[in-house]
């Protein structure tokens, strides 16, 4: 240890004593950096925003197992036919019920939307705002993951959606 050399652009903590409190005495034993810092009162940063594109919020078996197509769905939901705001509310009372009951893993199918035909823009508008109300509170509380389906389950019209466990 005699050799030891700090790394370069690091500096040595040191310990110094709490405001308005006595040096110790020789006698004392000295008392770790670490006790005497106070952690500051910071609220943790908020979670991540899902993304389904990119598996956000997965690890990576969990995603690779997606991925394959291994993992069955406890529940499934399909969309196709509602309103914008009939599908919101039946992705919130669904996400919510899924919870509740234990499931893990579920699908939900939101169709890819018309083909672009007639002067129309591809792609749906349910598509298209799935990752909207994931991130909304309520569900983002419900919810740690989301990755776009396997070909068996709907492919590229379909989400898998891992649930959290309830508390």
């Amino acid at each position: 240890m005699k050799d030891a050399r700090p790394l370069k652009g690091r500096r040595r903590r040191v310990e110094r004593p709490l405001p308005g409190r006595a040096r110790p005495s020789a006698s004392e034993k000295p008392r770790p950096a670490a006790a005497l810092m106070r952690a500051p009162a910071t609220r943790p940063p908020p979670p991540q925003a899902l993304d389904p594109a990119g598996a956000t919020g997965l690890d990576r078996a969990t995603a690779d197992r997606l991925r394959r197509g291994r993992l069955i769905p406890d529940a499934r939901l399909d969309l196709h036919g509602l309103t914008l705001a009939e599908a919101e509310r039946a992705l919130s009372r669904f996400l919510e019920r899924a919870q509740a009951t234990g499931c893990r893993v579920v699908l939900v199918i939101t169709g890819k939307g018309q083909r672009a035909q007639e002067g129309r823009p591809a792609g749906g508008r349910i598509r298209a705002e799935f990752p909207h109300w994931l991130n909304r509170p309520a569900n983002r509380a419900r919810i740690y993951g989301v990755r776009a389906a396997h070909a068996r389950h709907g492919g590229g019209g379909a989400f898998y959606v891992m649930v959290r466990r309830s508390k």
